[in-house]
Parts: structure tokens; sequence; C-alpha cells
């Protein structure tokens, strides 16, 4: 069996992947795992149950874990504050090594391929982890409504999707009129 349970130090029980079990021949896996919305940043209201799914493999001296994760969340738009639905789903490639094939420099130049590799004391891994990490890839830097959202007005807080606001036109700085006429080549 691929997936066993085991009980930490803080008392919780947490599913893990026994990567031994692909030692002879590749190990399939499909589970659901609770991901905290935290996990994604301050723009996320609340996740729905994500789903991971793939194989793990012995490849060399590590393993290859080949999958994907998929879900939806409630994210904040980070125009206009509105709540809105947000579905992905990612592909997972992850290179599994053991934490005696880390580079021991301190300082240490990343290729495109390092990104994607994972070191490990103990052949484990935690599939809510995998899970919230891959997560916390798919959400974007500012989660948008819609491309055409037009954000809430700076003086009243007024959704400008839903119209437009009653402030008054906002008027220049008096101290710049001189420079309206102003051409930098005349």
């Amino acid at each position: 069996m691929l997936l066993c349970c085991t009980v930490p130090e803080r008392g919780k029980r947490v599913l893990r992947i026994d990567l031994t079990h692909a030692d002879t021949e590749p190990q399939e896996f499909d589970e659901r795992p609770v991901v905290p919305p935290a996990a994604g940043g301050v723009d996320v209201v609340s996740v729905a149950p994500v789903e991971l799914s793939g194989r793990v493999e012995r490849a060399g001296k590590g393993y290859l874990l080949e999958g994907r994760v998929a879900g939806s969340a409630r994210l904040r738009c980070g125009r206009c504050l509105a709540e809105f639905e947000f579905a992905f789903a990612e592909p997972v490639e992850l290179h599994l090594l053991p934490a005696a094939a880390a580079p021991q420099d301190d300082e240490t130049r990343l290729g495109r391929n390092d990104l994607e590799v994972r070191f490990f004391e103990e052949p484990f891994v935690d599939v809510a982890e995998l899970a919230a990490e891959q997560f916390a890839l798919a959400v974007p830097m500012k989660p948008l409504c819609a491309e055409t959202c037009r954000g809430i007005c700076p003086r009243c807080g007024a959704n400008l999707n839903l119209g437009a606001c009653s402030c008054p036109p906002q008027s220049t700085d008096d101290r710049f009129t001189p420079l309206a006429g102003w051409r930098p080549n005349e």
C-alpha cells in the first residue's frame, strides 16, 4: 500500500506517501486532502477539498512524483474586493532525493529544473503539505474577478463595476497649472 497514516508529535493524524513502496514498481495515489485558506495567501477566503492524484516511481537515487492537483477556492479580488470562484488544475512534477544528495555549498546557483526538487530525511511525502504547496503556486499573485474589473473608488469606496460613483471629478492641483502647456523640446 502506498499511503499510510502516522501520528506525529502534535497528536494529529497525517496522510503520507511511503516512497519505499515505489522501489520495485510505480505506485499510484488519489487523495483529497484539506488545504487551509492561509496556504494561498490573504486573498483566499475558502478552499474546497483539493484533489491530488498521480504516481510515484523510482528514478535513480530518488523518486519521481508526477500527477495533477485540482480544486476550487473562493478568492477576494485585488481591485474591487468582491469574492469570486477560482478553479485550478495544474500538473505536478517533483523529483524527490535523499537529503544526502543535497548540495553542500552555502551559495548554489539554481537552474530551472532545480526548482522541482525536494530533499527528504525520511522516505515519506506529506500529502496535505504537497497539496498546500501546489495550491499556493496555482493562486495568482493579484487575483482578479475579471480582467475588466474597474476596482473601487479611492474616495468613497463604491464598487465601480456596479456603476459610476457620485463623487465629483477630481480637480488637478493648482500648483501644477503653469506646467500644463510646457513641452520639453520647445
